[in-house]
């Protein structure tokens, strides 16, 4: 295992991929102990599918070289560089402050990694509050969802110090795909460039659950509309992967439509800080807010298709399984 340290906070559904990933590429993790039981019970995913294999997995770490921290301030203390994994930019700041917080218990030197699809301006806020205290931050949102992290292919846009990127580039590609760690420019314009990506997403998404509706109401199959399309000028992931991998099989996305809407608000607050219309972004934020607004918010967003199969009776989900 290496020497240096990583301490890992936020070992959700991405990020205890990215962890067990960086393990077995001979990582020394330091594991937050202290939140064991809400660490695994807080999402599944094909690697660990359920409570019982993710405790397995746990119990691999810790038994092979990984250390457990008592308290936050604890992993803090240890790690030489600390990766954050939270569902929102609140959730970086609470690790952020207090007695056991990263400021008042990171060494100077130590390298904060923030890979939460976060805030740019919170984000400006806490990278400038830890140069004060001599203490290095980047944030690194990820692209690629559970199957890119558990294969350690996933795309990582990078905002911060350019020499802190350097100092981290390794980290980050292990977790993702080398060619696909991208430095974007000062702190912050990874955030900004997350936001961006899942806005042009989500809208690639909802105009291809439009179009193939259509598609079906005028007597075409959607899956062959879907292959046309993606071998013509309107592809996009939406035609390559989620409908003919996700949708049509009736498999799901593994986003809740609360956290894809969180991004596309972000999107929509950067476009009007920096005078930018976002008529589209307003529209696809609406759409996904159809959903949250009646109670459906931790449904997975891929139930936005299921809008249209109810207003124009077109059948998308499932349609492999008829």
């Amino acid at each position: 295992m290496s020497k240096e340290k990583i301490g890992f906070i936020g070992l959700g559904t991405m990020g205890f991929a990215m962890c067990y990933g960086l393990f077995k590429s001979g990582f020394s993790m330091v594991l937050p102990t202290y939140r064991r039981e809400i660490d695994q019970s807080a999402g599944f995913i094909p690697l660990a599918p359920n409570l019982e294999a993710k405790i397995a997995l746990y119990d691999e770490m810790l038994n092979n070289g990984c250390e457990g921290a008592e308290n936050s301030a604890e992993l803090f203390a240890k790690s030489d560089f600390i990766m954050i994994s939270m569902p929102t930019s609140r959730q970086v700041e609470m690790n952020m402050y207090g007695e056991e917080g990263i400021l008042a218990n990171a060494r100077p030197g130590t390298v904060v990694i923030d890979l939460t699809s976060g805030d740019a301006s919170v984000t400006q806020k806490l990278c400038k509050e830890c140069a004060e205290k001599g203490i290095e931050m980047i944030d690194a949102p990820v692209s690629g969802g559970q199957k890119g992290a558990t294969e350690q292919t996933l795309a990582v846009m990078v905002g911060g110090s350019k020499e802190t990127f350097e100092k981290a580039k390794h980290i980050l590609e292990t977790i993702g795909n080398p060619e696909k760690v991208t430095y974007m420019g000062p702190s912050g314009a990874g955030d900004a460039m997350k936001c961006i990506n899942n806005y042009v997403s989500c809208t690639n998404f909802l105009a291809t659950a439009e179009a193939l509706s259509v598609a079906v109401k005028a007597g075409i199959d959607p899956r062959v509309a879907c292959s046309v399309i993606q071998n013509s000028g309107g592809q996009s992931n939406a035609t390559a992967y989620k409908f003919p991998s996700l949708i049509f099989k009736g498999n799901p996305m593994s986003m809740a439509v609360d956290l894809m809407m969180k991004d596309i608000a972000l999107y929509n607050s950067l476009a009007k800080d920096i005078k930018v219309p976002s008529m589209y972004g307003n529209l696809s934020f609406q759409m996904f807010n159809i959903l949250s607004s009646s109670g459906r918010g931790m449904e997975d967003f891929s139930n936005v298709a299921r809008l249209y199969e109810e207003w124009s009776g077109a059948k998308l989900w499932e349609v492999d399984k008829d």
